[in-house]
């Protein structure tokens, strides 16, 4: 039990992350295809960090099968489920993952796991093609991943839902929240960086929350959730994982981005970053006073899932290898990131694009 930690507990609940569910058996999940989509094929386990999925590849194309987890709510599923609907009918060309429907026209599907819990099961397109985490992007391909991610933010502006304002672990609102988590960080330079950014975050960006614009967002724009095609001009192929949409400040949703890019290139830590944030405001134009929270915003994104994964390596050594592939060079990185002085950032933040934006409320 970490001290001081009980609205972190709630958080980590409401995020489905407070236990580890057994596996949901592969003849099952064949069984529920069949019975539910009409579907058969080859099904093939990936490791995700809470839900149970699969691709399945069929003689007549390729899917993925997520079944959610027990913790995780059918309200929440729903959220996700409308959250792609919405894209899918947006007149703006988003290359969203889809999602199939059932023997029913249903989107949705309750299956009943070995133990007798109600899960949502769903069946999404398989999007070919490579990883922006596995690609070598040219600084227009990177400014074509911020245009995307900004077109994607553009079609959200007027989706709305019951339970938008979930409480998430993940989101940026909650960065504060995660602060007693620094009692599991061995190394004692890396607390005193962690300290600064959680310092900085409060008195530079969680004072502004209330001026920000604030709409539904992706969550997580990572690497591992952008498709690409490097020959493509478009670039960016395809969008996955709806898992940790949510209403957030539109500038947390650049800091996902941003964050998985800056102390990459150890020469030149915010080059790539800066590039995503000078495409998307060639989109969506923000106010600079917003953007240079990307200075803070960004790195505190790249420390909260640090601190999560070495907590989750920690309270649930099953989830280790997950979460160590995903977070291991996040220390590291920050240190190359925070090596740039924040003026500087700041300064380099405002040189990506003259904007005109909304008149801001405070």
């Amino acid at each position: 039990m970490i001290n001081g930690s009980d609205e972190l507990a709630q958080i980590a609940k409401e995020s489905a992350l407070e236990s580890i569910a057994e596996k949901f058996p592969e003849q099952q999940v064949a069984a529920e295809l069949r019975r539910l989509y009409d579907l058969t094929g080859e099904l093939t386990r990936i490791p995700t960090e809470k839900d149970d999925t699969f691709h399945l590849a069929t003689a007549s194309g390729q899917y993925l099968v997520k079944i959610a987890p027990t913790t995780e709510s059918a309200q929440l599923v729903n959220l996700q489920c409308a959250v792609m609907l919405h894209l899918e009918s947006s007149s703006q060309a988003i290359p969203a993952q889809r999602l199939i429907r059932g023997t029913h026209g249903q989107v949705e599907s309750a299956v009943v796991d070995p133990r007798g819990n109600v899960r949502i099961l769903r069946v999404l397109s398989f999007l070919e093609g490579v990883l922006l985490a596995k690609a070598k992007p040219t600084s227009a391909q990177f400014a074509s991943v911020g245009a995307m991610l900004a077109r994607l933010d553009s079609a959200l502006t007027d989706f709305r839902h019951l339970d938008e304002s979930r409480l998430l672990i993940w989101d940026l609102k909650n960065f504060l929240h995660l602060r007693p988590l620094l009692e599991l960080v061995t190394d004692r330079d890396d607390v005193t960086m962690a300290t600064w950014i959680f310092d900085q975050f409060e008195a530079v960006v969680a004072p502004r929350f209330h001026a920000l614009e604030t709409q539904m967002i992706h969550g997580d724009f990572s690497p591992f959730n952008v498709v690409v095609d490097p020959i493509s001009k478009e670039f960016v192929t395809g969008i996955i994982d709806f898992g940790d949409v949510v209403r957030s400040p539109l500038i947390f949703e650049l800091a996902v981005a941003v964050a998985n890019q800056i102390g990459v290139d150890e020469q030149r830590p915010w080059s790539s970053a800066l590039h995503i944030v000078r495409g998307y405001r060639s989109v969506r134009p923000l106010a600079d006073r917003d953007i240079m929270l990307l200075a803070i915003a960004a790195p505190a994104r790249l420390l909260l899932r640090a601190l999560v994964f070495g907590w989750r390596a920690d309270v649930h050594p099953d989830s280790r290898n997950y979460g160590l592939s995903h977070s291991a060079l996040d220390w590291a990185r920050l240190r190359c990131a925070l090596s740039v002085a924040t003026p500087t950032v700041e300064a380099l933040l405002a040189k990506t694009g003259a904007t005109t934006s909304p008149a801001e409320k405070d």
